[in-house]
């Protein structure tokens, strides 16, 4: 392959001759001197990138190992720099650290950082030395397939370490600079490796070519197919918590973030459009984004490049790596270079290389370092005030605390707290007892008080907003993540002198350790955990039957109350030892933290079927589920499924793309999860043996536009006709409307992502877990999905005022309301299990993942309606 490219550069040098004699610009291989600024010295001594990666940076792409290795021996080797490994992907790659300074600097780091974070804290805010050096964060990659936001950081840190003279001696001594390098090592690396397997000895520019057209599920996302630019507030991926620990360590002044975009755009950088901004956001903040903004213009007008700054992108969704630092006394900087696959591609505006991608990102990224040095002083003072206002913002704000508490899961709630934790929130145990909402908070509870440094991100993350003057997102618009966690929470407008009790930690209590039973063991569903539990179990081959009604059961602590879904392994009929069981019933409760119950007896203390009952009892059966993949399947949706299951539940999950599904036995399946789609999951000659795997036992779990697909085409004979009806009225003609209003009136009925309520049917076998009936969904399309008729397929049901969180306009809302979000029905002796909304949503709707388990683990524990008339589902 190294042949292959060096013949390709060759044939680009030759290529370049020929274009060049007709007058057009050169496609060729660029030499270092091509990235480096004009008029600047360089020590000739500083380790040059092809002597490590074998080739000029922009030539091939840049494997992630040598890429490592470059930056490592750059940084250990020059007395301005420092280099750590702050954490690891998926795939087990490093993400480095380098931090840039003068060498006196970098000696006095920590007091640097320290004097630095007094900002931080209205008390302190004062007592930081005006004089310190100005915090810039650079971050490179967090999107795979967007190469020059990834190989733009070799060429930067060449410079910082080769460049020479007054100018980079002063930017060293008053800047200390963070480079994140890479953020997202397995999407890179996904990428080398498709172009490398498309490299040509002749470079094509055709956008038709298989180089520029990576097959599913792309580049973009990191191992389990996240957008790690969502990660920055919701860090539930390795990657993400790696460096926003980092983040948070330093609370840089000013934050860059480099990417690609469609390949017919020209350059893009922040402000932003002006009226998409969060309003937690400083209008001075702004102000500040359009004058750095100065510093790029200047070197893009000095080459006469094309660029847009204040239109496509916005400041409204605080998870994303430009819109983050904004509400965190940082200014967050954008910026897209007009994004091409391979090495070189033709675009609207002629042909785009990856090296002059490069080049501009580097160019941008010491635009940005300048910018900054620049406005020092005046950063410093925005940090500054930014949190001396919070004493002021507390004051004004009705809302003084806001309190939470899931008691029936413990894991939940410190995940929550953790989340809340790398935040920068803090939390307390709720001392007392404390009236909020609709309820009493008491000893279970906690409490986030407003009067804190980080107000602003707490109340991004648990307000609630649904009224906006823009109605175009580019992201999701409601996030509350109370919600999305599913605590039970409540603003508090009264006073909580007094209410604050010990600082909130994620540490678990330990579970007791089980006893040996005489008769067998239960756990409670409601833990986060317990399905883990309950897959380690039914693949160990032990039988478990799940309690479908709330029962007292007689335990070696007495007697104990279990809700529904409370799990029951009973010693009869078992092929395992006893032994066997308790050994493994001790390690789910030191891995899964469950409590795990001897019981004593299969009787039942009160009136009703004991233990062993035929009708308050199911059976549970192993589950294999296969999760259908490829072209068409929405990738963020396949992922979020693929890590709960595999990462989080421990659970095998066969996964098999949509065009060998025809080859695969369905009958070795017991569950089929079909995620949101761009096109009809199921190939159109599967649609009848799906229906038979149906019938004979099996499971369709759908969600989003495959439920509404799996309804048409797996229950179509059960659905009433909801299409036009003879003798409708006509529709009216099209209003005419100026073009002028596209945008808004194009996004005015768009449910780009909101949080929808509804009411869940908690004595279901889907709703087991559940001790409140409302549930909080992730909505980003405008289907609905049509009404059984059994009257019990119903199990989650949108409120009549559904919307929580987020836009939504009211026709979409009117149109929701009502209808159902979960249904499920009996097909033979299978069931079909659909979901309107994705129910595990960036792994962050942790609050709903059971609900997506129940679907696997009871999707047969249910029966169909009987008694005739509009009630009977019809059995086919």
């Amino acid at each position: 392959m190294k042949a292959r490219f060096l013949g390709t550069m060759k044939a680009m040098c030759a290529a370049a001759a020929l274009v060049a004699g007709l007058g057009a610009a050169p496609l060729m291989a660029e030499p270092l001197d091509y990235y480096l600024v004009d008029g600047i010295s360089y020590d000739q001594t500083v380790l040059k990138p092809a002597e490590v990666l074998g080739h000029d940076v922009g030539d091939q792409p840049m494997r992630h190992d040598l890429m490592v290795a470059y930056l490592r021996e750059v940084a250990e080797k020059s007395p301005r720099m420092k280099v750590e490994t702050i954490g690891y992907s998926h795939e087990g790659r490093p993400i480095l650290f380098i931090t840039v300074s003068s060498p006196e600097n970098l000696a006095k780091l920590d007091q640097i950082r320290e004097n630095h974070l007094l900002r931080s804290n209205p008390a302190t805010a004062d007592q930081a030395s005006p004089d310190l050096p100005v915090i810039t964060w650079l971050n490179y990659g967090v999107h795979g397939a967007e190469a020059s936001g990834m190989e733009a950081v070799v060429p930067t840190v060449y410079h910082l370490a080769a460049a020479q003279g007054p100018e980079i001696e002063d930017t060293l001594k008053n800047s200390v600079l963070l480079i994140t390098a890479i953020f997202n090592p397995d999407g890179h690396s996904r990428r080398v490796a498709w172009v490398t397997q498309y490299g040509s000895d002749v470079v094509t520019t055709d956008p038709n070519d298989e180089i520029h057209n990576e097959d599913w599920p792309g580049a973009r996302t990191n191992h389990y197919l996240f957008d790690l630019n969502r990660q920055w507030m919701l860090q539930t991926q390795p990657e993400s918590r790696a460096w926003m620990e980092q983040w948070h360590k330093w609370r840089p002044e000013v934050s860059a973030d480099f990417h690609e975009m469609g390949p017919n755009s020209s350059y893009y950088f922040h402000p932003g459009v002006p009226t998409r901004k969060h309003p937690l956001i400083p209008a001075r903040g702004r102000d500040l984004l359009v004058e750095i903004a100065d510093y790029h213009r200047a070197f893009m007008d000095s080459e006469a490049k094309l660029y847009f700054s204040e239109e496509g992108f916005d400041n409204y969704y605080v998870g994303k790596g430009s819109t983050y630092p904004q509400v965190n006394g940082s200014l967050g900087i954008l910026f897209e270079a007009g994004g091409q696959m391979g090495i070189a591609r033709e675009s609207d505006q002629g042909i785009k290389t990856m090296a002059n991608n490069t080049r501009i990102h580097f160019r941008t990224s010491l635009s940005t370092i300048a910018g900054a040095l620049a406005m020092r002083e005046k950063l410093h003072a925005y940090q500054r005030d930014f949190y001396k206002e919070v004493p002021a913002l507390v004051k004004d704000d009705d809302v003084k605390a806001y309190v939470f508490r899931a008691p029936e899961d413990p894991a939940r709630t410190a995940m929550f707290i953790d989340l809340l934790t790398r935040n920068g929130v803090k939390s307390y145990r709720l001392s007392g007892s404390l009236k909020a909402g609709d309820g009493t908070y008491g000893d279970d509870s906690y409490i986030v008080p407003m009067d804190q440094p980080n107000y602003r991100m707490a109340k991004a993350l648990f307000g609630r907003i649904t009224e906006f003057p823009d109605k175009v997102f580019y992201d999701v618009s409601g996030w509350t993540l109370p919600l999305a966690y599913g605590m039970d929470y409540a603003a508090v407008t009264t006073s909580v002198k007094g209410r604050l009790g010990d600082m909130a930690t994620a540490d678990l209590t330990p579970p007791v350790q089980p006893v040996e039973a005489a008769y067998g063991y239960m756990f409670r569903w409601s833990d986060y955990y317990a399905p883990r539990a309950l897959a380690r179990i039914l693949d160990a081959g032990i039988m478990a039957r799940v309690i479908e009604n709330p029962v007292r059961v007689q335990t070696s602590r007495g007697v104990v109350a279990f809700d529904r879904g409370a799990i029951l392994v009973q010693f009869d009929h078992q092929t395992t030892s006893r032994a066997d069981i308790h050994a493994l019933m001790t390690r789910i409760a030191d891995e899964d933290g469950l409590t795990i119950h001897a019981v004593t007896s299969g009787h039942t203390p009160d009136a009703g079927s004991d233990l062993g009952g035929r009708d308050s009892v199911a059976d549970l059966k192993p589950v294999k589920p296969l999760l259908v993949t490829g072209p068409g399947v929405a990738s963020y949706d396949a992922g979020e499924v693929w890590h709960l299951l595999d990462h989080k539940m421990k659970m095998p999950l066969t996964l098999v793309r949509k065009e060998r599904l025809s080859r695969v036995q369905l009958s070795d399946y017991t569950h089929i999860i079909l995620v949101g789609a761009y096109t009809a999951v199921v190939p159109k000659e599967m649609e009848t043996p799906l229906k038979d795997w149906v019938k004979a036992g099996g499971t369709v779990v759908g969600m989003r536009q495959s439920a509404l697909w799996a309804a048409k085409t797996l229950l179509a004979d059960d659905k009433k006709d909801e299409g036009k009806k003879d003798g409708d009225k006509k529709e009216a003609a099209p209003e005419r409307l100026p073009y002028s209003a596209k945008g808004q009136k194009d996004a005015e009925h768009v449910i780009g992502g909101a949080v929808f309520e509804s009411t869940l049917d908690i004595s279901h076998p889907l709703g087991f877990g559940y001790v409140r009936p409302m549930v909080a969904t992730h909505r980003n399309t405008t289907l609905k999905l049509p009404v059984p008729k059994d009257p019990y397929a119903r199990v989650a049901v949108y409120t009549d005022s559904p919307l929580l969180s987020g836009y939504a306009s009211p026709r979409r809302i009117d149109e929701i309301k009502g209808s159902p979000m979960l249904t499920a029905e009996r097909v033979g002796r299978g069931s079909v299990i659909l979901f309107a909304d994705d129910p595990v949503f960036r792994a962050t709707y942790v609050g709903t993942d059971k609900l997506f388990l129940n679907a696997l683990f009871f999707s047969t524990a249910f029966e169909r309606a009987y008694g005739g008339g509009e009630a009977a589902a019809t059995e086919e």
